[in-house]
């Protein structure tokens, strides 16, 4: 029996993770981050924090936020709609906080990390996001 060698094509669109350690914008408003840990295509923009899709496809989208001495609640959006939200507060210690979803996206969707307090209520103590999308299998 031959044993044929696999070769694992590289993905058409590659993941986005960006990470963010300062303070939140005020409510309903798009999370904006500093540090795009891989975006080699260009798919999510820093500046406005909103990831527009240029692959149809199947996509893992979500969140890890750790928090200390601080409070947190987010949105996770798709063209203005909230999928999933999630908030979480700690007063004297770490707490971590986490969300995703599988979901279709198609050429030129958009989807963004919102978030749903108020300014002054996310400025007490610190806040570390990490929020990615991962195309699972492109249309």
């Amino acid at each position: 029996m031959d044993i044929l060698p696999i070769r694992i094509e590289p993905s058409v669109q590659g993941p986005f993770p960006v990470a963010s350690s300062v303070g939140f914008p005020g409510p309903s408003q798009p999370i904006v981050f500093q540090e795009a840990l891989h975006n080699h295509q260009g798919h999510f923009d820093l500046a406005t924090g909103v990831f527009t899709c240029t692959v149809p496809g199947l996509y893992h989208v979500g969140f890890d936020i750790a928090l200390f001495q601080n409070a947190v609640k987010v949105g996770l959006m798709k063209n203005g709609i909230q999928i999933r939200d999630k908030q979480g507060e700690v007063s004297d210690s770490h707490e971590q906080v986490s969300g995703s979803s599988i979901m279709q996206l198609e050429k030129g969707d958009k989807v963004w990390l919102e978030s749903k307090l108020h300014q002054a209520e996310s400025e007490k103590g610190t806040i570390q996001i990490i929020f990615y999308g991962i195309l699972l299998d492109g249309n």
